[in-house]
């Protein structure tokens, strides 16, 4: 459990894409999850921190899902604290479930992991006392008296919308991150009643039941986003109608929604001439302007953060050879504070680990650990083998990229550290996304999200992405699944088939994850799954890793080329 009483979960499964997946669906119930690529990393993790709950795949080179069960057993009896340790594993292993039970584990999900299946099992297995927030849509009232952790987001809002019915504001400044955000995301899901509400109307009288279906499943997407949880109730119902092809509950209930989503017509009309809201709007264009970063004095990639003893020959040859480099060198000492201050200059750090003092070796590994996480720095040690092996037993040596025991090739030195210089450059690069999502409410509200980091390229129908994509490369593409013409099953195909496309990065970002189309979508191994229920932040972080595991496993493989 973390320390803000939320549950915490750790995935264990040497698929970065597995990972993934199951990351998000634990998110979208409310979930905090760590991730561990290798069995022996998760008995690290669990021997540091506190879970609630372990899912472990079966399968694993080296160290496989029971070798590494009977060892977390161990330290369960050491800590006087069992955790439940979920297997999961491929359809074949559904044969072998009563085997997998018998060996230890409390139960078994097979992969790929149906969400409904996960949800059964965080309300089964966690305790009892820690929330779990369903992905479906209650049906109960929100109140407004319900604040969110930041009041003062909520008291931002202007006093009428306060008093308007049927919307959960709560959980739309939740979703968006921001007072400023979720009014920017309220104007657009109001300015789009009338054009939305045509839509459905006239989909349903022309008999059109798959643009029927993708109308109302992106009215219930925007919806959900801003809090109208009645209307995206209703639509979710209708969406699942239109794919049964049950026409007696879309005759029935159409009507019904098309009342309860026009009438926010009247609600939200005051959005247009609201002073607050463009007072809002201004004062949050200004705090961006402020928090631009001043001119750099130091070229962070081109710059080596060397922590290190006052004495010892290898120091010598260490500034020498990186000053040959052209590279710029801060040397500080082994203490907290020094290396603090310097934290920001440099974003690669070199630690010389101290002979004769393993507890300030352990103290320095977890500060630096926690730098490199937050700053996304490459981290090195250098030193003598037994300093080494001290470092190697702390919190955080899962981020160390290289290490260099004496004595050291400095020729091989200098070109990793050229190599790493390269693909920070790259990452610190402004990105280019490439969004496709037949939407275009939802993908103009992402976009404002995602433009702050990113630019970005939205398009509302796969050929459109794909004339995009003959013009120039993008660092990622973010996909919806359901899309009329070209969905994103047949979208991917076509990328992953072509010899110039073939390379570019995909998440699927869809409110699809039943069990039957992420299996489909796994064929074609996109490089994520993020649901559409996503909020704001949480997509922003997931993006992010993507970018940063990207970097560090191109660092681990010394994949310096093409750059």
């Amino acid at each position: 459990m973390d320390k803000s009483g939320a549950s915490r979960v750790v995935i264990v499964d040497d698929m970065v894409i597995n990972r993934m997946i199951i990351a998000s669906l634990l998110s979208s119930n409310g979930v905090a999850s760590d991730q561990a690529e290798s069995g022996r990393e998760c008995l690290d993790l669990v021997e540091k921190n506190d879970y609630d709950l372990i899912l472990l795949d079966h399968r694993m080179p080296d160290f496989d899902g029971v070798d590494t069960l009977m060892a977390l057993k161990d330290i369960f009896q050491k800590k006087g604290r069992e955790i439940p340790v979920i297997c999961h594993t491929t359809e074949e292993g559904r044969k072998n479930i009563n085997l997998y039970k018998a060996a230890g584990f409390a139960d078994v999900l097979i992969k790929p992991i149906d969400p409904k299946q996960l949800a059964e099992v965080l309300m089964t297995y966690l305790p009892e006392e820690k929330e779990i927030v369903e992905e479906e849509i209650e049906d109960e009232e929100p109140m407004i008296g319900e604040y969110p952790e930041d009041a003062d987001e909520l008291d931002k809002l202007p006093l009428w919308l306060k008093r308007v019915p049927h919307i959960d504001l709560v959980k739309g400044i939740e979703n968006c991150g921001s007072a400023e955000d979720y009014l920017d995301a309220l104007y657009v899901f109001y300015s789009s009643i009338e054009e939305k509400r045509d839509d459905i109307v006239s989909f349903k009288g022309n008999k059109e039941w798959t643009m029927y279906k993708l109308s109302v499943h992106s009215l219930k997407s925007i919806a959900r986003l801003v809090g109208a949880r009645d209307v995206a109730a209703l639509a979710k119902k209708l969406e699942d109608a239109a794919g049964e092809m049950d026409i007696e509950t879309i005759n029935e209930y159409t009507k019904e929604l098309l009342e309860a989503y026009t009438k926010f017509s009247d609600y939200l009309e005051p959005l247009l001439e609201d002073d607050i809201i463009k007072e809002l709007i201004r004062a949050s264009n200004e705090a961006e302007q402020e928090k631009k970063e001043p001119e750099r004095i130091y070229d962070k990639s081109h710059t080596v953060l060397y922590i290190r003893p006052k004495h010892g020959i290898v120091i010598k040859g260490v500034e020498k050879s990186l000053k040959e480099a052209d590279y710029q060198i801060i040397s500080v000492g082994d203490e907290p504070d020094e290396i603090i201050s310097y934290r920001d200059r440099a974003d690669i750090v070199l630690y010389h680990p101290v002979s004769g003092d393993e507890s300030h070796i352990m103290i320095t590994m977890n500060l630096l650990s926690e730098i490199c996480t937050d700053d996304s720095k490459i981290l090195l040690l250098i030193g003598d083998k037994a300093d080494i092996e001290i470092a190697r037993r702390a919190n955080g040596y899962n981020l160390v990229t290289e290490v260099y025991t004496r004595p050291v090739k400095m020729e091989k030195f200098t070109e990793d550290i050229k190599g790493y210089s390269m693909l920070l450059e790259e990452y610190s690069r402004r990105k280019t996304i490439f969004l496709v999502d037949d939407d275009p409410d939802y993908t103009a509200i992402v976009s404002k999200w995602l433009s702050k980091c990113y630019d970005i390229a939205a398009f509302n129908e796969g050929e459109e992405l794909i004339k995009g994509l003959g013009a120039s490369k993008p660092d990622l593409i973010l996909m919806d699944y359901e899309m009329p013409n070209l969905d994103g099953y047949d979208l991917m195909k076509r990328i992953r088939l072509d010899e110039d496309m073939k390379s570019i990065p995909v998440i699927f970002l869809t409110g699809k994850n039943d069990k039957e189309h992420v299996f489909k979508i796994l064929n074609y191994k996109p490089d994520g799954y993020l649901l559409k229920s996503s909020q704001k932040e949480n997509l922003l972080d997931s993006i992010e890793r993507f970018f940063k595991e990207t970097m560090y496993r191109r660092a681990l493989d010394k994949d310096f080329e093409g750059m």
